[in-house]
């Protein structure tokens, strides 16, 4: 593996299809701190983490639950089974005494309708969201300076997931005001 003057680089990784799937990188991303001192401060709360099976997403739900969190995730049904069940493991095997199972679940976020059912099963099971991650996201690399490359539906796929999802798991997760 190559290094420079901050310590090791990591090869490039390459995957042609959207979204990527963790457990073929090599190596494997580093989602721990080891050196982290977990101080309590999500202790009862529950937390969703939208986009949580992998990257930053796995790294935030290991650290939530680290801090006494009970912790739900959303991956993309069909292509992301792998790495929400590895970061299901993950969770379990470091979460605290007192916090309640994790749960996955498999939705497509660009949909209103799907982001309310989400936050109805947390809710359902769990009596409440305590804290709301957004971190689902999808990007295209472009090949070439030119904007023929984006494709309409790229586009709106783009939006929809960056966006669109984020506003609606927002307005559903917040609690209503009087």
């Amino acid at each position: 593996m190559a290094t420079d003057e901050d310590g090791p680089r990591f090869p490039p990784q390459h995957q042609e299809s959207q979204p990527g799937k963790e457990y073929l990188m090599n190596p494997l991303p580093q989602f721990s701190n080891p050196n982290y001192k977990p101080s309590g401060k999500l202790y009862g709360k529950v937390a969703l983490v939208a986009g949580g099976d992998s990257g930053i997403g796995r790294s935030v739900c290991y650290h939530f639950a680290l801090e006494g969190a009970t912790v739900a995730f959303t991956y993309v049904r069909g292509v992301e089974e792998i790495d929400a069940n590895d970061t299901l493991k993950i969770i379990n095997d470091s979460r605290v005494k007192g916090s309640g199972d994790p749960i996955a679940i498999a939705t497509d976020l660009r949909y209103s309708n799907n982001c309310k059912n989400v936050v109805d099963e947390v809710v359902a099971k769990y009596g409440r969201i305590d804290v709301l991650v957004n971190n689902q996201a999808v990007q295209y690399y472009v090949y070439s300076d030119s904007l023929e490359e984006i494709t309409e539906e790229r586009l709106e796929r783009v939006f929809r997931t960056n966006i669109f999802s984020y506003f609606f798991m927002t307005r559903f997760a917040s609690p209503p005001r009087a």
